[in-house]
């Protein structure tokens, strides 16, 4: 964990220093608080110990500098001064400062305020971690980890709303697993989610990176395409397609095929309209031309792409 003195007297600066590093922090130091505000903007520093006294900037406004950054990360800071008046710490604490220390300090006891630091940085490092966690979850698929339905109509809808400001070509294709429900009469509910995440994966190795891609519901998948008009989104589509059936999967003396149906359907915004389109109607329309075109490759025998054509 790397920690920052600031500090300008020599002395303090090498006693604290020797208490922080035997602790096995990575020690950065320097001598006045506007370096130091700049350590914190660029450093990946999570403890802090701050004189009062300082050039150019004292400790207390280092304090509330820090406080007002927009960092990733919590910044345990102790203060450190010569001031020992009950409304001295009142100060440092309304400044921002996690812990106040008056000099002359003894050494065991800023290592047992360093300890009482590393625990709350520890459990501010998890309950951000978990958050993150908890963040991921809400956008996720969590059988194949591919955007939820609700995550990815809000990515389309953004990419809607660009796109018909630059009087851009979009496409949709929505694609069923042809034989996921004869895995999982045959084998079992296991093997379908097994087959479902493969299927997923080589999804996603079919699209390009820029083409947002998330699980539509059971076993229907939705493919939206930027910047990509019918004959575009027609490649794409016989792509995915023919990377689906490229190789088996086998589920004991059995090999599958993981075909698909794909309904395509592309939509290109007139830039000249005075009156902007409605985003969220052309995409509903948009959903329902490919939900027909999805329908009508698999009543055609499935393992096809079907473009909508009006």
């Amino acid at each position: 964990m790397k920690m920052l003195i600031v500090e300008d007297d020599p002395f303090v600066q090498k006693v604290v220093k020797k208490v922080f590093a035997g602790m096995g922090f990575e020690v950065l130091t320097c001598g006045d608080g506007a370096t130091a505000l700049d350590f914190i903007k660029n450093d990946r520093i999570q403890f802090a110990v701050i004189d009062w006294i300082l050039p150019e900037m004292d400790g207390l406004t280092l304090c509330r500098r820090v406080r007002k950054l927009k960092l990733s990360r919590y910044i345990y800071m102790i203060v450190l001064t010569s001031r020992n008046r009950k409304e001295d710490l009142v100060q440092a604490l309304d400044s921002g400062a996690d812990d106040y220390i008056a000099k002359p300090f003894d050494e065991s006891e800023l290592a047992a305020r360093a300890r009482v630091g590393m625990r709350i940085i520890q459990l501010e490092n998890k309950l951000v971690n978990n958050q993150k966690r908890l963040m991921k979850l809400a956008k996720e698929d969590p059988l194949t980890g591919i955007l939820n339905r609700r995550s990815l109509f809000d990515g389309i809808l953004k990419e809607i709303n660009r796109s018909s400001r630059e009087g851009a070509s979009v496409a949709t294709i929505l694609v069923d697993a042809d034989n996921c429900k004869a895995i999982n009469d045959t084998h079992g509910h296991l093997a379908g989610d097994v087959a479902l995440a493969e299927f997923s994966r080589r999804l996603q190795d079919s699209c390009r990176e820029y083409d947002l891609l998330g699980r539509y519901g059971g076993e229907e998948f939705l493919v939206f395409l930027p910047r990509t008009d019918r004959e575009g989104a027609i490649r794409v589509a016989e792509r995915i397609r023919t990377s689906l059936r490229q190789k088996p999967m086998v589920f004991g003396d059995h090999k599958v095929e993981l075909g698909a149906s794909l309904g395509v359907c592309a939509y290109t915004f007139d830039k000249s309209k005075k009156r902007a389109e409605n985003v969220e109607a052309v995409f509903d329309e948009m959903i329902k031309r490919t939900d027909y075109a999805l329908y009508m490759a698999k009543k055609e025998g499935k393992n096809r792409v079907v473009v909508y054509t009006p």
